[in-house]
Order: C-alpha cells, then sequence, then structure tokens
C-alpha cells in the first residue's frame, strides 16, 4: 500500500454513482480521514444558484442544469484540491469523463438498485420520486424508471479508475477505509 504517494496526491477525487449510493456522505468522510476539503456538487450548485435543482429541472430543463453542473465542474478543477461528490447524473457524457480524468481519480461506488430505490423513496425532494400529478409513484413503477435510467449511465460510471462495491447495510466508515486502501493502491 502506498499511503505516502496517496497523502501527497494533487488531484481531485471525484465520487460518481447513481442517486441514493451515499456519495456524499462517503465524501465527507473520505475528505475527514484524508483531512482534505469537500464539496458536495448539489449543494454548491443550489447555494450558488441561489435555487433548488429541482427547481432548475422544471423551470429550464434538465439541458440547461447539465450546462451549469458542466461550468461549476471545469471551475472546480482549475484549483480545487480534495474530495468532490457529484450529482448522479453529472457524467452525462464522454467529454466530461475525459476532463475529470484529466484532474483526479474518478471513483464509482456501485450500489445495488433495491437499497437506491429504498433511499430515494425516503427523499420525496428528488423529482423522479413523483408522477406528473404531484404523487408518489409506486415502488415498482420507480425501481423500473431508476434501472431504465441507470443503464444510460453505466458505461461512463464504468470508466471509473476506482470501483467499490457498498450493500447498503455496512457502515459507512468501512467503506471509506476499504476505499482509502483502494486509493493508495491505486496513486
Amino acid at each position: 500500500m502506498n499511503q505516502y504517494r496517496l497523502e501527497r496526491f494533487e488531484g481531485i477525487i471525484f465520487l460518481c454513482g447513481f442517486m441514493g449510493t451515499g456519495k456524499s456522505t462517503i465524501g465527507r468522510i473520505l475528505a475527514g480521514k484524508l483531512d482534505r476539503h469537500f464539496i458536495d456538487l448539489d449543494k454548491l450548485i443550489e447555494k450558488s444558484e441561489g435555487r433548488t435543482i429541482k427547481s432548475m429541472f422544471e423551470n429550464e430543463g434538465e439541458s440547461y442544469f447539465r450546462m451549469k453542473e458542466w461550468e461549476y465542474l471545469r471551475d472546480l478543477t482549475k484549483g480545487f484540491k480534495g474530495v468532490i461528490a457529484l450529482g448522479g447524473g453529472a457524467l452525462h457524457n464522454q467529454q466530461v469523463v475525459d476532463h475529470l480524468k484529466l484532474h483526479g481519480l474518478i471513483v464509482f461506488i456501485d450500489t445495488p438498485m433495491q437499497v437506491i430505490v429504498e433511499r430515494v423513496m425516503r427523499n420525496k425532494k428528488r423529482p423522479i420520486v413523483l408522477d406528473k400529478e404531484g404523487k408518489i409513484k409506486s415502488r415498482e413503477t420507480l425501481f423500473t424508471e431508476l434501472k431504465s435510467l441507470y443503464s444510460t449511465r453505466e458505461a461512463l460510471y464504468e470508466q471509473a479508475q476506482v470501483k467499490i462495491r457498498t450493500d447498503g447495510k455496512g457502515k459507512k466508515e468501512d467503506v471509506v477505509s476499504e476505499l482509502i486502501t483502494k486509493l493508495s493502491r491505486h496513486v
């Protein structure tokens, strides 16, 4: 293991994965253990724009949000050194993946779809949870929609240099310890 090189790693550690995989929680813990700064990209965008992502999706559409997300990512790669939790759809094209690889390591947090559905259903703020009438979708409908959406992103997630699988039941600290071991082997 090369803990020394990890401590001196100058790039950004980008955490990617589908919604509900724990990127933000794992990112905060990882940044703390590595004594680095942490940014949750979605939260940064909401704070900087003065409104929610849901509002951006509803008022300007997903393409507008992806454009803003890409702007913030490009700005962050100009000088930030630390851990960034990306939104579930941040890796929406090859250009984004290639750019992030130039500025650090992409870590894919892979979590079973059943766990993702449970977590997503608990957060009523996520636009995907509600139907057109504003009612909560059935578990089966949500599972089908999430699985379909995941399949459109999977090839981009799989390009991450480091991958970690979680079961959604273990302690996040254990996931972070395993991740630090993997990162140490990679840098």
